[in-house]
């Protein structure tokens, strides 16, 4: 079982995307049953040893990556998984939500619905469908993702606030 966790540890940290436990075992021809065991122990590891890194479960999918609070010192490094664009999206939605996606357009303009598709395929958006339009929330994996201790919408409020300080461009959509 030590070589299928440091296998599935390796290909953790050499993806840039979250993998699901299927993938993983496709990728590494370990059964999936080892590789979800081998991903609940390197967790526990992760959060029992005093380490920069993490492995966080977002939706179904695993991904490691640098604590939250470590992230300053490593930014400049690290390839996005989202373009600035998509963030600013992100960023309204967690703000204003619920927010209608006819009223995010109107704020973001016809990109946005390409970034709502991908948000939601990444987990971080649900969208709910109201008459001809949706309304659009922030997820708990939201939350995972970006390193909050809370899901709750004042509290993202809060930390969006926060950032939108290091982005003049976010402060003015933060406006009401």
């Amino acid at each position: 079982m030590m070589k299928v966790k440091r296998i599935v540890e390796a290909v953790l940290f050499s993806s840039t995307d979250a993998l699901t436990p299927n993938a993983i075992a496709k990728i590494s021809s370990i059964h999936v049953d080892d590789v979800k065991t081998a991903l609940n122990e390197l967790i526990e590891e992760y959060e029992t040893r005093d380490s920069a890194l993490e492995i966080v479960k977002i939706g179904n999918k695993y991904l490691m990556r640098v604590k939250p609070e470590y992230y300053p010192y490593v930014e400049k490094f690290v390839e996005k998984d989202l373009d600035k664009g998509s963030l600013r999206t992100l960023a309204v939605i967690a703000f204003k939500q619920p927010i209608m996606l006819s009223k995010l357009a109107k704020i973001r303009g016809n990109k946005c619905y390409e970034h709502v598709k991908k948000l939601k395929e990444m987990g971080l958006i649900r969208a709910e469908k109201k008459g001809k339009s949706s309304i659009l929330t922030t997820t708990k994996e939201f939350a995972i993702y970006f390193g909050l201790k809370s899901d709750k919408p004042e509290d993202i409020k809060e930390f969006l606030k926060n950032y939108a300080k290091k982005d003049a461009k976010l402060e003015e959509y933060f406006e009401d």
